[in-house]
């Protein structure tokens, strides 16, 4: 297993720092090249904090792993930049995933005398819904009426089940079980050998403990709180069902996210998620937003 290193930002009530984690207050760009970066750019779900995003991450300063409300401003106050953006994974079509999208391709072009390359983003996602968000995202923007906003980014269908590389990264997928066709993504750094693993939003599944086996760091949704759903209306996982995941898979550390705020039935804190998950996997965590792991 990886070491993992915490920097960037403070957990939220001291809930963040695992047993071979240290915190660090400034970016070393130079060491983040030679390790694996994950970075929470929003952590919250479909309605999030002020101070939050919904759930995205950066995977080594290029990857964006689904798109937030406000993806191109939260990158910014991240210390980060869509102008860094290569490629866009997406787990599943539904709004607080994709939203940010139209975001993304509109600071792009307005900056585009910024951007060191002239190839467009490539988008991958579900087969069955990605064309139609990116293109609604396209038509968002009028692009037809504003040649300035005008882009056509390489669209990726994925089958959950298929895998593919990206660079220094081999992804993998499963899918999931929600609302609409979703995938988990499985991702080895073949520089650094480390491993990460996003579950997207999901009901229980076992069979993930099997796809996230060992990962170094295992992300997961507990957007139903601490009481776990009627299995047969499910469509995401509680705080003990993902927790379980993390402990069959076994994991190296397990990061929980998309948890709900009030009024929301669901609603957690931070404190009362992390003492729940511990008590069935002794290495679980609830990230700050604009966190950054490093393996």
């Amino acid at each position: 297993m990886a070491t993992v290193r915490v920097s960037d930002r403070a957990c939220l009530n001291n809930q963040l720092i695992g047993e071979n984690s240290e915190m660090t207050t400034e970016r070393d760009d130079s060491e983040a090249k030679e390790r694996t970066s994950l970075h929470f750019v929003g952590t919250g779900s479909c309605t999030p904090a002020a101070s939050n995003d919904t759930t995205c991450f950066v995977l080594n300063d290029r990857v964006l792993i689904d798109c937030g409300w406000c993806a191109a401003m939260s990158l910014l106050q991240s210390g980060r930049s869509a102008l860094d953006l290569e490629t866009v994974l997406i787990t599943h079509c539904h709004h607080d995933h994709y939203m940010g999208l139209a975001s993304v391709f509109f600071y792009r072009r307005m900056q585009q005398a910024q951007l060191e390359s002239e190839e467009e983003l490539r988008v991958f996602g579900p087969n069955e819904d990605i064309e139609r968000v990116v293109e609604r995202a396209r038509m968002y923007l009028q692009m037809d009426r504003f040649s300035a906003v005008q882009t056509t980014p390489e669209v990726i269908p994925v089958q959950p089940g298929e895998g593919f590389e990206l660079g220094e990264l081999q992804v993998r997928t499963a899918p999931t079980r929600h609302a609409v066709q979703g995938m988990a993504y499985h991702f080895t750094d073949t520089r650094t050998g480390a491993t990460i693993g996003i579950s997207g939003d999901t009901a229980y599944v076992p069979e993930l403990a099997d796809f996230f086996h060992e990962v170094d760091v295992l992300v997961m949704e507990a957007s139903h709180g601490i009481e776990d759903p009627d299995p047969e209306k499910a469509s995401h996982s509680s705080v003990r069902q993902s927790a379980s995941i993390a402990r069959d898979a076994q994991v190296g550390e397990f990061y929980i996210v998309h948890t709900r705020i009030p009024p929301s039935k669901q609603a957690v804190e931070p404190s009362e998620a992390v003492a729940e998950a511990r008590a069935i996997f002794a290495r679980s965590h609830v990230p700050a937003p604009r966190t950054t792991l490093m393996l």
